[in-house]
C-alpha cells in the first residue's frame, strides 16, 4: 500500500521533499528492504530538461567511492536510460542537495576502466544492480558528479 502511494506523483513529490530536507528517501528504504540491502543515503538531483529547459528534480541513492560522488542510471534494468541521465547528457551542469546543502555539479558518465572499477564496487554494495544489468542490453550508466567551485 505504501509503495503504491510512493510511486504516484504525490508520493514522488513527498519523497523529493524528504530527500531535500532530511537526506533520507522513504522510497529508497522501501526498495532496499524489499531487495535485502542496506538503504543508501539519498540526494536530490536537479537537472535541466533537454527539450523543455525546465528544472527537473529526482531523488536518488548516491554513493561515494574514492572520494567521488556518483549515482546509477539503472531504471530497474529497463531498456532506456532514465530521463535524468538523458538530461545530463544534453546538459551536464546540475545541482544536487545533500543533507540540505545545495551544490553545483558537473556530471560525467564514467567510461572504460573507471566505470568497471566503480561498477564492481557498486554491485558489491547493491547486489540488485547485477540483476538490473542482466535485464537490459544497454550499459547502465554510472554518473560521476564532480563539484563545481
Amino acid at each position: 500500500m505504501l509503495l503504491k502511494f510512493m510511486l504516484t506523483p504525490r508520493g514522488l513529490a513527498f519523497d523529493r521533499f524528504l530527500v531535500k530536507w532530511t537526506g533520507h528517501s522513504l522510497l529508497n528504504r522501501i526498495f532496499a528492504r524489499d531487495a535485502g540491502f542496506e538503504p543508501q543515503p539519498a540526494l536530490l538531483l536537479v537537472t535541466r530538461g533537454r527539450r523543455s529547459g525546465q528544472e527537473r528534480a529526482v531523488a536518488l541513492p548516491y554513493f561515494v567511492i574514492d572520494g567521488k560522488s556518483m549515482v546509477v542510471g539503472s531504471k530497474g534494468g529497463a531498456p532506456t536510460d532514465p530521463f535524468w541521465v538523458q538530461n545530463l547528457r544534453a546538459n551536464p551542469e546540475a545541482k544536487i542537495y545533500v543533507r540540505r546543502k545545495p551544490r553545483a555539479v558537473r556530471a560525467r558518465i564514467a567510461e572504460g576502466e573507471e566505470r568497471a572499477r566503480y561498477w564492481s564496487r557498486l554491485t558489491e554494495t547493491v547486489s540488485s544492480y547485477r540483476e538490473y544489468e542482466k535485464r537490459t542490453d544497454r550499459q547502465i550508466p554510472v554518473v560521476v558528479l564532480d563539484e563545481v567551485r
